[in-house]
């Protein structure tokens, strides 16, 4: 019996020791080890480039796209493309200077010097525009070209920081109205120097639509019988796609919250011109389902305490038939920013936000504001064995952008079924130069990290690799218009917040709203009166589904086709990926259509019918015969 007593007695008091030693290894595993989380697989694939020949990937297929004549192909033609593809007008490029004057609406791209054109084709300019067609030209700096344009002396410069058009003055400049449009900064004047422009003192043949500050024409337009010469004193190079990859010599006014429409007004610009150049003009439009403009609902999910209303938010808009995209940060480390949440009550939030209808992006793994000094990674990174912690305000160690990209996708497709994340925000907005290519090979689409002041743009665009001038990375930004971490509060700048969505609405352009919900009371009160409030023509939708319609729309392959008297057209449509809402503006009225399409209230524009991915539809349009 003793022995059998000591034995238990010894039992009992081992079993004490292994379990007083687990639980403390339970309670330090539950301190500092990563929670078990269910992931999929992110493969990584091999950087894709996009920097075929342009007279390849955007070929001539019909009479009434733009010839973009290429004049130099030492010099690339992003800008121009930049411009025409988010106006949803048709173009072609090409090197062959016949095939351009075969259409109406030329222009004349990168530059044109004393080599650029012989005395015949100069001569042939001439007669094109005599005879009704209309040339856009870009950084003229050959004097022998003065008369076709209208100038006498040409004064090159990196020292003028802005452009002030002239309201009214001609039908190209119907877009600019506020003054935001009219006066259009550059860079600003703490740098020396900026970029190249061109200021043109003009002829007595020409008139003058735009200046710089010293005085000399930026813009000029000059008239030839019943057509058009434009000329322009800056690269859409450095006006459109400088500022979309934000290295614009701090040319905006505002970061965020306000109208900053710098990039924008260039290519409204061409657009205008385009609408009243070419009489039988057609474009896709830049808004869904026929409206005016859309706001597009985000939320970013930051902080342990803004799952649950989150849920307030989303409830909300439900009741106001509409939705929001949610971008959850995936944090599953402690670190000296902040605890670990992505488990438990927060997750169970996440999935019932993703079943009850809301999308849901990738808002990183440790939101670090020192992302944009992240390295790039392997590739390599995966869940556990990432192990990214912020270490102080803008530092962290173990964490890269393939890390913070690619594992926060894991997690997210791995816990949520049915989910595929391909739209990502970078925490704090601090965008690392490196970011469109970890997103192109780790599967993603869709990106929303800059704000539509900071790249002067509020309409979205194709995001270059390396935030650098060569060519696209695939991936589409959607920048922030209204951001609500920002002093003061959202509720008491509703107002200041919608006229930036009219503003955006005149022009056809969206507005990104961002909303932290740290609370379902004054933040959610004051997106309630938002939508509450929205200009008529303008509805509301989550920012996933309007980046659908963006690739989808701007992937589009079309082509019309006239009869001799122009008194009908036939319009066909090949769509790569599914699409809905698509809509196709045009200059002259309709009469009447056949086809799986919708004739809108103002006969000039048709709503197309859904179209399923590698579907093509045949429309036929019919104008009235007097036109």
């Amino acid at each position: 019996m003793k022995v059998k007593s000591f034995k238990t007695r010894f039992i009992v008091l081992a079993m004490l020791l292994v379990g007083s030693a687990a639980a403390a290894s339970l309670k330090t595993r539950k301190q500092s080890a990563t929670p078990p989380l269910l992931t999929t697989e992110v493969p990584v694939h091999p950087l894709v480039h996009h920097s075929k020949d342009p007279t390849d990937v955007f070929p001539e297929l019909f009479p009434l796209q733009i010839a973009v004549y290429w004049t130099n192909p030492d010099e690339g033609v992003l800008g121009i493309v930049h411009a025409l593809r988010e106006m949803g007008i048709p173009f072609f490029v090409t090197r062959d200077f016949g095939r351009a004057l075969e259409h109406r609406l030329v222009i004349i791209y990168p530059s044109a010097d004393a080599r650029t054109f012989t005395a015949g084709q100069v001569d042939e300019l001439t007669r094109h525009m005599q005879n009704g067609g209309s040339l856009f030209a870009v950084n003229v700096v050959a004097r022998s070209l003065g008369a076709l344009f209208g100038f006498s002396d040409i004064a090159p410069s990196r020292q003028r920081y802005q452009v002030n058009f002239s309201a009214g003055v001609d039908p190209a400049l119907r877009y600019l109205n506020r003054p935001e449009e009219l006066q259009v900064p550059l860079g600003a004047t703490k740098y020396a120097q900026i970029f190249w422009t061109n200021g043109y003192r003009p002829d007595q043949t020409a008139a003058v639509l735009a200046r710089f500050e010293d005085g000399s024409a930026a813009v000029l337009r000059k008239t030839w019988g019943r057509g058009t010469a434009y000329l322009c004193g800056l690269s859409f190079h450095d006006v459109v796609v400088r500022n979309q990859i934000n290295r614009d010599f701090d040319a905006e006014r505002h970061y965020v919250n306000a109208f900053e429409p710098g990039a924008d007004v260039w290519i409204l610009l061409l657009r205008a011109w385009y609408e009243t150049a070419e009489p039988g003009a057609v474009a896709v439009s830049t808004v869904p389902n026929g409206q005016r403009s859309v706001v597009l609902l985000s939320h970013d999910v930051d902080w342990e305490n803004s799952f649950t209303p989150a849920l307030s938010f989303a409830e909300s808009e439900a009741s106001l038939h509409t939705r929001s995209t949610f971008f959850i940060q995936t944090k599953y480390v402690s670190d000296a920013n902040s605890h670990s949440f992505f488990f438990g009550t927060n997750l169970d939030i996440t999935r019932r936000l993703f079943s009850g209808g809301c999308s849901i992006g990738s808002h990183s793994v440790i939101h670090s504001r020192g992302f944009n000094k992240f390295e790039l990674g392997t590739g390599d990174e995966k869940y556990p064995v990432y192990q990214p912690r912020g270490t102080g305000f803008d530092t962290a160690v173990g964490a890269n952008v393939f890390g913070e990209v690619r594992v926060s996708k894991q997690l997210l497709d791995g816990e949520i079924s049915r989910q595929y994340t391909d739209f990502f925000r970078a925490g704090h907005l601090r965008v690392p130069e490196t970011l469109p290519e970890a997103l192109q090979r780790s599967g993603y689409r869709f990106d929303s990290s800059f704000t539509a002041d900071d790249v002067l743009s509020n309409f979205p665009y194709a995001l270059p690799l390396g935030l650098l001038f060569e060519e696209d990375s695939g991936i589409y930004e959607f920048p922030v218009t209204i951001d609500d971490s920002e002093d003061p509060p959202l509720a008491q700048r509703v107002e200041e917040a919608l006229e930036v969505i009219r503003a955006n609405a005149e022009n056809g352009a969206p507005s990104t709203i961002l909303i932290h919900p740290t609370d379902a009371q004054e933040k959610l009160r004051a997106e309630e009166a938002l939508l509450h409030r929205l200009p008529v023509g303008v509805t509301a939708m989550d920012l996933e589904s309007f980046a659908r319609f963006w690739r989808a729309r701007d992937r589009l392959r079309w082509s019309v086709r006239t009869t001799k008297d122009q008194s009908e057209m036939d319009l066909d449509v090949d769509s790569e990926a599914a699409a809905e809402g698509i809509t196709f503006e045009f200059q002259n009225e309709i009469a009447d259509l056949k086809g799986s399409a919708t004739l809108l209230p103002d006969r000039r524009r048709i709503l197309l019918s859904p179209l399923r991915a590698g579907e093509q539809m045949h429309l036929r349009i019919y104008f009235p015969r007097s036109q």
